[in-house]
């Protein structure tokens, strides 16, 4: 495969043949998007998986040029991106292919039964000591002890197996993310950063943090490596992050992202957004820029699950607003720039039809929450009980 054929191939990405997502409950993905698992630790070692027919299905799909229905969430995005031309950068998919070219050959995406480890996608454990308001028990601990839900545990003897396959194979990686739960928080963390460190200290490493501790161990070695990027979770301010981000403490992660912030780290944002902060979202990434991030710092993703908590709930007339907002927006956002891609994104989304369309549905969700956490809703979002 030439590199011009791989990087216009409309079908072809690189992870089914380079990567692996880990989930907290054993389930095993090319990636956190796809739609369909390709195998589950507690039936298969994680190689087996890898060298298994779903995966070998796929990459002969896209070899084909075949758009496989798992990795729609990645098509989706290119196709309605504004500047066809650019969709090189707009989804996971190509952002991806660029560690797929990284001291590989290109031989390696001739054949479907081909497998080289480079980029890994890890989230041990469920461990969180945040339950966000869109999350849920499969990737938050917190939320797994609110519901007294225990099904997302992977056995440990299974994640000890599991875990020495892929510390074998740390010398060739070229990027690792780590998320979860909080990444900061999950213990096997800190012995895959003592391994790179020693025999792979110049890895890329992308962490995606709720930053709410930073003076830990796995934070201490983290910040020994030289090629560490920051994703941080954030998507309202004040009382409303606290509320997203329960039991997040707004004045706690301000104080903590001032200090990445001086240390020159290279920090984005991850930014969620949902009927709870669908204008205030822009007040939260004005805060930011105020203080000196740059607007190619902001993904902001459009939330679609839970249902009650989809923009589209939103009554027409507001949503009309909703969406005059983020046209002045896009007037004032360079096109070249995550932010400006976010906003196109968001723009498309609210104008596709809503699979809820009540919200009544959303108010008893808030309702239900309120109850289990003792909070109130009606009075941090007044705006949205006065629709």
């Amino acid at each position: 495969m030439t590199p011009a054929d791989y990087v216009k191939h409309p079908a072809l990405c690189a992870l089914p043949w380079i990567g692996v997502y880990v989930n907290p409950d054993g389930k095993v993905k090319n990636c956190a998007i796809s739609q369909l698992d390709l195998g589950d630790l507690h039936k298969d070692p994680v190689e087996k998986i890898l060298a298994g027919p779903d995966n070998v299905m796929v990459k002969q799909d896209m070899l084909a040029g075949v758009r496989h229905s798992r990795c729609n969430a990645c098509y989706s995005v290119e196709d309605t991106t504004a500047n066809k031309t650019q969709h090189f950068n707009s989804s996971n998919r190509s952002w991806y292919k660029k560690y797929g070219i990284k001291n590989v050959s290109l031989d390696l995406y001739d054949h479907a039964e081909n497998f080289d480890l480079r980029v890994l996608d890890l989230r041990w454990r469920n461990t969180c000591n945040f339950s966000c308001v869109y999350c849920g028990p499969d990737l938050s601990s917190q939320w797994a002890s609110e519901l007294k839900d225990k099904s997302f545990t992977i056995d440990e003897d299974i994640l000890d197996k599991n875990k020495k396959y892929i510390f074998e194979n740390l010398h060739n990686i070229t990027h690792v993310y780590l998320a979860g739960g909080e990444p900061l928080l999950i213990k096997e963390n800190l012995e895959l950063l003592d391994i790179l460190k020693q025999h792979n200290p110049n890895v890329e490493i992308r962490i995606n943090t709720n930053l709410s501790i930073i003076d830990n161990e796995i934070f201490k070695k983290l910040i020994t490596f030289k090629n560490v990027k920051w994703t941080v979770s954030v998507d309202a301010i004040g009382s409303e992050f606290e509320y997203i981000r329960y039991p997040g403490n707004w004045n706690k992660f301000y104080q903590n992202l001032l200090y990445l912030r001086n240390q020159e780290y290279d920090i984005n944002f991850n930014m969620v957004w949902c009927v709870l902060n669908s204008t205030s979202i822009f007040d939260c990434v004005d805060f930011l820029t105020d203080i000196g991030f740059h607007e190619n710092s902001f993904i902001i993703q459009n939330l679609t699950s839970p249902l009650a908590l989809d923009i589209r709930a939103l009554p027409v007339v507001e949503l009309n607003r909703v969406k005059e907002k983020i046209k002045v927006k896009m007037i004032n956002a360079d096109p070249q720039y995550w932010l400006y891609k976010s906003l196109n994104s968001m723009y498309n989304f609210v104008n596709t039809p809503n699979p809820n369309t009540d919200m009544n549905v959303t108010l008893d969700f808030l309702n239900t929450l309120d109850n289990r956490r003792n909070l109130s809703s009606r009075d941090i979002f007044p705006i949205l009980y006065n629709l």
